[in-house]
């Protein structure tokens, strides 16, 4: 594995990119849901559903990281609300420091890394994982340098391991809402595609 070197240093840059969604996992909407203790109202309130303007292919699907989701407007992407300046909604540019650093999502918990098992074994769950830099990392995060330490990899191919667990696990879900909206058994409106998977954690 390619030696990696990475220090964060609290600067800010992905949080306050105006060009990065923050895009949510299932699972990240219900672990903010429930370390605010926020109804459903408030979830509502702090996140975006970010329509695609254009129609996607199945290749284009095949390349996300996150699956789309379907609603009344089409596909979307569900992703923390920005604030006026185009960062992220729970970004202090006063304290420079995120206020739900503990609960923050997945993809800011992995920045700015993303990861892909080399080979994958059915019932294995030692699978080799690869770890690299991002391409928005490489282009402005400063803790990406040559002085940084080289990274913990026992801790971030756990990361990895878990990042990608909880990536097929959204799969999952999300398919199985995509396919109740085209069926017709669900309106697709973001009250009840929360309802839905609130509805997970009571399972």
């Amino acid at each position: 594995m390619k030696k990696l070197r990475f220090a964060c240093i609290r600067c800010g840059n992905c949080c306050t990119d105006k060009n990065t969604l923050v895009t949510l996992t299932y699972l990240d909407i219900l672990r903010i849901k429930k370390g605010l203790d926020l109804d459903i109202d408030e979830v509502v309130d702090i996140l975006g559903f970010f329509i695609f303007e254009k129609s996607l292919t199945n290749e284009d699907k095949k390349r996300m990281i996150i699956t789309p989701i379907e609603t009344e407007q089409g596909l979307a992407f569900v992703g923390l609300l920005k604030n006026s300046l185009g960062g992220c909604y729970f970004y202090s540019s006063e304290k420079k420091k995120c206020l739900i650093y503990n609960l923050r999502p997945m993809f800011c918990r992995t920045f700015p890394f993303s990861f892909k098992v080399l080979e994958e074994k059915k019932g294995e769950t030692n699978n080799l994982i690869n770890i690299f830099y991002t391409e928005k990392g490489k282009q402005y995060c400063p803790g990406i340098n040559n002085e940084a330490p080289l990274i913990d990899t026992k801790y971030w191919i756990q990361l990895g391991k878990n990042t990608l667990n909880d990536l097929k696990n959204n799969h999952e879900v999300i398919i199985k809402w995509n396919e109740s909206v085209k069926k017709g058994k669900v309106i697709p409106t973001v009250k009840k595609f929360l309802l839905t998977i609130f509805e997970l954690t009571e399972k």
